[in-house]
């Protein structure tokens, strides 16, 4: 019985990580006293006192959470308590957890706590089935006995240009601007909203004195924020798969990753629900592509996508992914998309087009603004323009095919064409659908189901509908 069991608790660390957020409520509390200046001794009194029983609260329920939170291993099984208000007890077999994740950051480190995530099919999407920290120590063993002293060598280990690429081809503005609002914001409460406000100007005036010689004064601090938050962004993502290591030990594929926080994710390869090989156009035209993988626990973890191998030639990727995971690239029989169905796929880009016309146009309603419109609209058409241009790429390239392991799927999923190979067994379900319009001209959509994290549909449009029904019937 469970309750027989030894149970033990985990790293000390765990305390300071449930208290990260109270720690600067507390400080904020603190400074109050200053900042607000209670005027009359009851005020002063009822002030510390209420942040001394704010405090008081935090500490008892953090303290309370490490407490009541143990764990203990068997041969088989851990098994886990934890809750202060309603106490859970669970068991978690050890040939149920698909993913087993090891972080630690520059913190953890300091304190030698390591941070362990399990995760299985029966989880939440959004959290592991456990996650706490401990030791080093303990890290360490649970690794070595994962490998099982087998001696196995690095199967992959990243180029750091090829990081450069994939964070460069990963990276957009938009990541750059939810990372630095909240900065700001931050920097503004602590140092004040001048001192933040000229931090801001600092970043983007050199940039700014360099375009403005060649557009507006505004259009060139537009240009600036989407150069800065891409650079941000940029250096984010390099910083978080720089060092990347790949390797194939018994069961498991271990992807190492990262610098200033490192992580170690083990996952079974009998549970990967499929193999990815994506591209997008910039790729297409350097002859580079990428590999992930999509398991249960996989995008957990901040920024993972489970990618294996980073940017490499095509040659270098089938080999590796075949060494890694086993699944060859071999293909039985192929359906390509139906010649004269490129309007399909290139319909909304060219209804976007308006969106850049509509901004030269209003060019002559706001004369005051024409030059900072005119960028924007070069910058709308440019981002029109390349859409287009990967949607005629998916249009080429996507298509559907059997081996003898697994369904390959090749389709585009925003602005990637990503091809996958989904074991059979991990297929839960085929859909062919037709339209009106399709039923005359003999095509169809075909919808492959598998799960993953969460439920992942892989489509592709306009396949020729009698080659698809031959092709699954001769399957069975």
């Amino acid at each position: 019985m469970a309750h027989q069991k030894k149970f033990k608790k985990t790293h000390p660390y765990s305390i300071l990580r449930q208290m990260r957020i109270s720690v600067l409520l507390i400080l904020l509390s603190v400074l109050q006293q200053f900042l607000v200046r209670p005027q009359g001794l009851l005020e002063i009194i009822g002030s510390l006192g209420l942040n001394a029983f704010y405090v008081t609260v935090i500490l008892s329920y953090t303290l309370s959470v490490y407490g009541n939170f143990k764990y203990c291993t068997d041969a088989h099984c851990v098994h886990i308590c934890k809750g202060v208000f309603i106490r859970k007890s669970f068991t978690i077999p050890y040939h149920s957890i698909r993913t087993i994740v090891f972080y630690r950051d520059i913190f953890s480190s300091l304190f030698g706590a390591e941070r362990i995530s399990i995760d299985t099919p029966a989880g939440s999407t959004r959290r592991y089935d456990m996650t706490s920290y401990f030791s080093r120590r303990i890290a360490s063993d649970i690794r070595n006995m994962l490998h099982r002293k087998t001696v196995s060598a690095v199967s992959y280990r990243s180029r750091t240009m090829s990081i450069i690429v994939m964070a460069a081809f990963w990276s957009n503005p938009v990541t750059g601007l939810i990372f630095i609002v909240p900065v700001v914001n931050n920097a503004g409460k602590i140092l004040g909203r001048e001192v933040a406000d000229n931090l801001v100007r600092s970043s983007i005036y050199s940039p700014v004195r360099y375009m403005v010689h060649f557009i507006s004064p505004a259009a060139a601090t537009i240009a600036s924020v989407i150069l800065v938050s891409w650079t941000i962004s940029m250096i984010l993502c390099f910083l978080r798969y720089v060092r990347l290591c790949t390797y194939r030990i018994g069961d498991y594929i271990i992807i190492s990753r990262g610098l200033l926080s490192h992580s170690m994710t083990y996952t079974r390869v009998s549970g990967i629900s499929s193999v990815n090989i994506d591209q997008s156009l910039l790729m297409k035209l350097m002859h580079l592509k990428s590999c992930s993988i999509s398991v249960i626990g996989s995008g957990k973890l901040k920024g993972d996508k489970g990618m294996i191998l980073s940017a490499e030639k095509a040659e270098d990727i089938r080999r590796k992914m075949t060494d890694l995971t086993g699944i060859t690239h071999d293909e039985v029989k192929r359906i390509s998309v139906a010649r004269g169905s490129i309007f399909t796929y290139i319909r909304l880009p060219l209804l976007a087009l308006l969106l850049p016309a509509g901004f030269f146009m209003l060019r002559y309603l706001l004369p005051q603004l024409r030059e900072t419109i005119t960028f924007l609209s070069y910058v709308v058409l440019f981002v029109v323009l390349w859409w287009l241009l990967f949607r005629i790429f998916a249009y080429r390239s996507s298509y559907i095919a059997f081996s003898q392991q697994c369904l390959i799927v090749c389709s585009y999923h925003r602005l990637t064409l990503r091809k996958y190979y989904i074991p059979f067994d991990n297929i839960q379900k085929i859909e062919v659908s037709q339209s009106t319009m399709q039923k005359y001209s003999g095509k169809c959509n075909v919808h492959v189901c598998l799960y993953a994290e969460k439920r992942t549909i892989c489509t592709v449009r306009q396949l020729p509908k009698s080659q698809v029904d031959q092709i699954l019937e001769n399957s069975g």
